[in-house]
């Protein structure tokens, strides 16, 4: 089951190739920081594997 979750999961990030992904990444960067230091979402997963 984890593994067809991420299957499908990484098909959005394929779809425009490696350099828009990237791209996309490094804009949603100081954005995820900020989201993460807000507190609004935990900082452990909801598995709780480990910290985000």
């Amino acid at each position: 089951m984890e593994r067809q979750t991420d299957e499908l999961a990484v098909v959005p990030w394929r779809a425009p190739g490696p350099g828009a992904t990237g791209r996309l990444a490094d804009l949603l960067g100081e954005f995820r920081v900020a989201v993460l230091g807000s507190g609004l979402l935990p900082s452990e997963t909801t598995l709780g594997i480990g910290k985000v």
